[in-house]
């Protein structure tokens, strides 16, 4: 077993996650490729109907997801936001948020952050995003949000954001010992830094980061997820993330507990996307790993077309073809096959994934400078 399919592995093991073999609630069958685990399935609905097939409640269900904007998106950015419009053409209503305050609470330049967010807003848009069935927002935008923060922050505990989270959503004793991915990843990271040199920054700083600007962005991030149920808009709130950030939903769960919140919390985990030329994750701070909408054409089609294939669990071009495309899930069996061949068929699949993404990479750029 591969290191990212034994963490997957380890990380429902500990969390009492189930596996997504089939449909969750209203998300079809269909979808099944893009997650890994899901955290409280019940919160979905129960069954209703001769066939037993689950029929969740949708409108009193909203799911919970965004991005942080460091730079131009990557392909686990595009797998977020196609993500989002798979589970708004099943009937959820999702709520998607451009995490604008954040990389300002860390020092990067506000008008810089605000310019990125309306780019990713257009993104969003340009690629299926219906803001009549949700909401697509920025932080800074939301002063209802911030509103519920003050509001809420008596209830804040800093401990809520630590350690792995059992089936309850309580932080055990002690941190459980790092996966084999997990620890390339920690390696990756600090490998990265070190060829940036001590104290470089992944994003220009304008300034240093403060203990009160880390307590805000906090207990925004909290808030941003528990504002649905506090101001009484949806009963159930599912958070829908990539896996490594399955810690969340305990936060979010611990937070609803200490204040004065009702509503259910689940969670629901994309896959991970392995990164090129043998790198644990596709990330934006490890280079060389994965591609970015920033890239030029030749660069995207040449690190596509480097995915030899073999093993699709390790495969690069096809962890994102499952996460980052438009493909149904016949055709993700047809390309899982090709891509275990490595053949001709693969080297054609390959060719069509790149000019996706290229034309991804024009649609990007065509939001502006």
């Amino acid at each position: 077993m591969d290191a990212l399919t034994d963490h997957y592995e380890t990380v429902r093991e500990r969390n009492d996650f189930e596996p997504v073999d089939g449909a969750v609630g209203p998300v079809p069958a269909g979808e099944r490729r893009r997650f890994v685990a899901v955290d409280d399935e019940a919160v979905f609905g129960g069954t209703d109907g001769a066939d037993g097939t689950d029929r969740a409640d949708r409108s009193g269900t909203l799911v919970a997801t965004g991005v942080g904007m460091t730079g131009p998106p990557h392909l686990g950015t595009v797998g977020q936001f196609l993500t989002a419009v798979a589970l708004q053409e099943a009937g959820l209503d999702v709520q998607f948020v451009l995490a604008d305050l954040e990389p300002y609470h860390g020092g990067a330049p506000l008008d810089r952050v605000r310019s990125l967010a309306e780019r990713y807003r257009a993104f969003a848009l340009d690629l299926g995003f219906d803001p009549d069935r949700g909401r697509l927002r920025t932080q800074s935008e939301a002063r209802d949000v911030m509103h519920t923060g003050q509001l809420l922050a008596p209830y804040y505990d800093p401990d809520a954001w630590g350690g792995e989270d059992d089936a309850d959503g309580d932080s055990p004793d002690g941190d459980p010992p790092p996966t084999e991915w997990e620890r390339a990843v920690r390696e990756a990271y600090g490998a990265a830094e070190g060829d940036r040199g001590p104290g470089t920054a992944a994003v220009a700083r304008s300034g240093a980061t403060s203990e009160a600007a880390d307590a805000h962005s906090a207990v925004l991030h909290g808030v941003d997820f528990l504002h649905p149920l506090y101001a009484g808009e949806y009963e159930r709130l599912v958070l829908q993330f990539g896996i490594d950030e399955h810690h969340l939903t305990g936060m979010a769960r611990r937070f609803r507990d200490a204040a004065p919140v009702d509503g259910d919390v689940a969670g629901l985990y994309t896959r991970m996307l392995p990164g090129f030329d043998g790198t644990p994750k596709m990330a934006k701070s490890i280079p060389g790993s994965g591609v970015s909408l920033a890239m030029d054409s030749e660069e995207i089609r040449e690190r596509i077309a480097g995915d030899e294939g073999g093993d699709p669990a390790t495969s690069p071009v096809f962890q994102a073809m499952c996460l980052a495309s438009r493909y149904d899930a016949d055709r993700l069996g047809r390309l899982e096959s090709a891509c275990e061949s490595g053949g001709e068929e693969w080297e054609r699949a390959k060719t069509e994934y790149a000019e996706f993404v290229v034309e991804l990479a024009e649609r990007w750029r065509a939001t502006g400078d």
